[in-house]
């Protein structure tokens, strides 16, 4: 869904994360992030030293500095989450966590996740696939899938581990875990929490986190757990109003989030010839706010709201795959339930109520092949049916060729896929707004490109051609959501990883994005990139970074539509190995002290040293 308008025009710079393909998980289970059958997939990797070396509060500054990634909180550290794939909107993206999805279909993003429900201390690593996913994870996956991988239980013994930092104007955060390994299985427990502090004018957060994770082996099976519960309260300024600088009433919203889940998976070995696969997941989110009026500007104004909105969901997931010889093969079939219900206020002098419920249940089954044959080539074909309770259905599908030209030497790939998003239960059953004969945003996605190994590195070029059609957006005059958009994005990533020598190596990052719309696509510069620099000897590990991103087109309310301008921000951190699992890192964040906008009216954080330990 279009959450707001705007056309994304210049941007320029450079990004620091090479791309790497799908990985197993340290307790043996496949991590599905772009295939079931283990096919070679580009995948887009933040490791867990790539968030070691940020430190962050959110895991978005990690995923924008990803090819082919815009991230960005659009109002503080309390404020919602911008994360666009290709030019693709937010809630075109499916989120998970483990293999649990998490995006929220009641809330008025239209499905989006927001990311400052999850602590970046307890993340292994971050894979995303930039192209339509739909044909492994159905809905949602218009655009690509962020998959977020938790750390796993350590091996024999107990492990102690923790980190925390302090920031000298933007507050601190801190966790802690106990592993214990036996033999055949594992447990970790850990729990984080996060303070912004008062230093950002936009508002503030806090949020704590409980996680814990099991695996056992049971024969050639392998059972995994996985349990978590977070809160975050915060302020911050209502989106569109202008933020701290250009809001007209100073009142600050308040906000709420919780997230809760549970799941369990059943898994064979993944070197078995025969693979089946089990798993149950649940999870419960829950968002409160009470948002204060925005004064009319140059557009009109909005009157002061407050909803609670409460959202669970069930899915079963089964699957079986097998090797024949140079032919993997996989299907299987899933069930998903949500319920989703909502309700509020809105102010027009005397408070209006705003409710709605919604239940539905979607049966899917999907397939998947890989072959490999001779000569370096590798041909993958998926396929997915989803069909809701009530009959209605989506077909999607997908196919990938890959070619290692020598062992070892070039590789050359080539994906096309079909896509699609279901209409959020928000856009459906709002009682003011909504429309329940929407129709699902479809799409479709194509890239071509080369990986090429260098001496100590990598370089990877990639060019992507996606179109969106059905896009639902808001019709003033019938006053409610319609599908009528189609929109266009194309474009090209680089990406270098590359050893110097003398203990110094390089990397580096650059997106470049052409969009066709009828309609300004707010919050997407057509040049974004990143680059960094690093030098290490014995404990010692020294880096500079610099990224930014050309103009983009943007709206609020006290000023209509405008152009953002572009922005570069450069970093410098420092770190040295204390003992073998114990490191100090010094960070200066911002150094020129830009405080350029990724949305009206809120400046970025300003220059900050971060001060952090880590015990791994």
């Amino acid at each position: 869904m279009r959450a707001s308008l705007s056309l994304a025009a210049l941007a320029g710079a450079v990004a620091a994360a090479p791309c790497a393909q799908a990985q197993e998980a340290g307790d043996g289970s496949i991590v599905v992030t772009a295939s079931r059958t283990g096919a070679d997939a580009q995948v887009a990797v933040a490791d867990r030293a790539a968030i070691a070396r940020r430190q962050p509060a959110s895991l978005l500054e990690v995923l924008d500095a990803l090819p082919g990634v815009r991230a960005f909180p659009t109002g503080g550290p309390a404020g919602g989450s911008f994360l666009s794939i290709r030019g693709g909107e937010p809630n075109f993206t499916a989120v998970m966590l483990d293999g649990v999805r998490l995006n929220d279909p009641t809330n008025s993003a239209g499905g989006a996740f927001d990311f400052a429900l999850l602590d970046p201390l307890l993340v292994e690593r971050v894979e995303v696939s930039r192209v339509a996913a739909s044909p492994i994870h159905g809905s949602d996956a218009l655009s690509g899938v962020v998959h977020i991988v938790t750390r796993d239980p350590a091996g024999p013994g107990v492990r102690v581990g923790g980190q925390g930092w302090l920031d000298s104007r933007y507050g601190g955060a801190a966790s802690a875990s106990v592993s214990g390994g036996w033999e055949g299985g594992g447990l970790t427990v850990a729990g984080a929490g996060y303070r912004s502090g008062d230093g950002d004018p936009a508002g503030a957060l806090d949020r704590t986190q409980a996680f814990a994770r099991a695996r056992q082996s049971i024969g050639s099976f392998r059972l995994s757990a996985l349990g978590l519960h977070a809160e975050t309260r915060g302020t911050g300024f209502p989106e569109d109003s202008g933020g701290p600088l250009l809001a007209s009433i100073r009142t600050r919203e308040a906000r709420k989030g919780y997230l809760t889940l549970a799941a369990l998976s059943l898994t064979r070995a993944p070197g078995a010839a025969v693979r089946p696969s089990l798993s149950l997941a649940w999870s419960r989110q829950r968002a409160e706010s009470s948002a204060p009026a925005i004064a009319p500007g140059v557009l009109d104004g909005v009157p002061a709201t407050t909803s609670d909105t409460r959202f669970t969901r069930i899915e079963a997931i089964g699957s079986l795959a097998a090797d024949l010889g140079p032919l993997t093969l996989s299907a299987g079939g899933t069930v998903l339930r949500e319920d989703g219900r909502s309700r509020g206020t809105l102010d027009f002098g005397f408070p209006v109520p705003v409710a709605f419920a919604l239940r539905r249940v979607t049966y899917s089954g999907f397939g998947e092949a890989t072959l490999r044959i001779a000569g370096g080539v590798t041909l993958t074909g998926a396929a997915r049916y989803d069909t809701l309770d009530a009959g209605s259905g989506n077909w999607t599908g997908g196919g990938h060729l890959r070619w290692e030209v020598v062992p070892g030497g070039p590789r050359l790939f080539a994906h096309v896929a079909s896509g699609y998003k279901r209409p959020s239960l928000y856009a459906l059953s709002h009682p003011l707004i909504g429309n329940p004969a929407l129709a699902s945003e479809t799409g479709r996605s194509v890239d071509v490109g080369v990986e090429l190994p260098l001496p100590g590195g990598q370089a990877s070029v990639a060019l992507f051609d996606n179109r969106f059609r059905n896009l639902i957006d808001f019709d003033p005059v019938e006053f409610r959501l319609v599908n009528r958009d189609t929109v266009g994005t194309r474009g090209g990533e680089g990406a270098l990883l590359l050893a110097l020598g003398g203990g110094w190596s390089g990397a580096g990052t650059i997106t470049y994005l052409a969009l066709d719309s009828a309609t300004p696509l707010r919050g997407r510069p057509r040049w974004n990139g990143s680059l960094r620099l690093t030098w290490e000897s014995g404990p010692w590990r020294a880096e500079a970074a610099l990224r930014g991103n050309s103009g983009f087109d943007d709206s609020a309310i006290p000023t209509g539509a405008r152009i953002t301008p572009g922005h570069a921000e450069a970093d410098a951190g420092l770190r040295y190995r204390l003992r073998d699992r114990l490191a100090l890192r010094l960070m200066l964040r911002n150094l020129g002290d830009n405080r350029s906008w990724n949305a009206v009216g809120t400046p970025r954080p300003g220059r900050s040293l971060r001060l952090s330990l880590v015990l791994d």
